[in-house]
């Protein structure tokens, strides 16, 4: 709380000083007697409170000051603005995303949804889609600021999901380039993540990519698993056995395709790495924000002036009635 008109709270202590001198130097009406052990010396209950009025009204008048000060509640008020950026996540759905990273027990694919879902948490004002590819590849979800929404459509992806098997990194990349460059944002982004190499489609990545770069959409490449992810295959003869999981991630190409969509190539060998990617890609990817701050300021006076008033109103009935001066 502030006081608009401060220096009127000055006159506070001045009316009680007043108040003091004019008690200790008014002089009163006396009358002399030789003796006055003939009066009662026990003070009565009323005369002991005599100076209770001039309190009330000291009091209730130090409120009316206050309130003539103007006093002021102060409230801030933030404005948010947030400018989102549209994200189209591509994510590979091949069944070579059923290998197992080793250091976590997890599979590729379990790992890089939770990943996804972890980074769609973060991005509070930012759209974002899912397209999912093995040989095809189709938008599983349009761009949406509806989390929970996005949150669900991964949890429903696994390696049956397109009933297809292969690796078509440019139609998927394609996809996702066709969906952003239909809307009008300033900052656009792919994220591909995948553990192949191009085998099937029909489109060329590396013209995906140029395709992402003309239209003004930066793509960011992630090369999921390494030689040490394993397969547990169930064999009805041998029964359950493990098998090293085949290297055919092309970062080569993976790194190309960045560099020409003017992104960046990230390695996740470990579900571990796959969280450092997308953390990066986070701290590259800000939002830009602003905020507005601005204080409105509440009149108080009210607080103040109605118990003064009170205080004075009292005062001034006690004084003229039960605290009444005899003549």
């Amino acid at each position: 709380m502030r006081f608009l008109y401060v220096y009127l709270l000055a006159l506070i202590p001045v009316i009680f000083i007043l108040f003091f001198l004019k008690e200790k130097y008014y002089k009163k009406t006396t009358v002399k007697f030789s003796s006055v052990s003939y009066f009662n010396n026990k003070k009565s209950l009323r005369v002991k409170f005599l100076w209770l009025p001039s309190l009330f009204i000291l009091l209730g008048l130090s409120f009316c000051i206050a309130a003539l000060a103007r006093p002021q509640s102060s409230s801030k008020y933030e404005t948010f603005f947030a400018e989102g950026i549209d994200i189209m996540l591509v994510m590979d759905t091949s069944t070579s995303m059923q290998a197992i990273d080793p250091s976590a027990n997890i599979s590729r694919i379990d790992s890089a949804k939770q990943q996804a879902k972890n980074f769609i948490l973060k991005r509070v004002n930012d759209r974002i889609g899912i397209v999912v590819f093995s040989s095809i590849a189709f938008t599983q979800c349009p761009l949406t600021l509806d989390k929970d929404a996005l949150i669900n459509f991964v949890n429903s992806i696994d390696t049956d999901i397109t009933k297809a098997d292969g690796t078509a990194i440019g139609s998927a990349l394609a996809t996702a380039v066709n969906r952003l460059s239909k809307i009008e944002a300033k900052s656009k982004v792919i994220i591909l993540l995948t553990d192949g190499n191009n085998n099937s489609g029909e489109i060329d990545p590396l013209v995906a990519a140029q395709l992402a770069k003309d239209t003004n959409i930066k793509v960011y490449t992630v090369g999921i698993g390494s030689t040490k992810d394993y397969y547990i295959i169930n064999d009805s003869f041998f029964g359950s056995r493990r098998i090293q999981a085949q290297d055919d991630l092309n970062e080569i190409l993976l790194k190309e395709i960045a560099k020409k969509a003017d992104g960046e190539y990230f390695a996740a060998k470990t579900s571990k790495g796959l969280e450092n990617a997308f953390d990066s890609i986070d701290k590259l990817e800000k939002t830009k924000q602003e905020w507005t701050k601005s204080v409105n300021y509440n009149e108080q006076y009210l607080k103040f002036l109605i118990p003064g008033f009170w205080l004075l109103v009292l005062g001034f009935l006690l004084r003229r009635t039960v605290f009444k001066r005899l003549p």
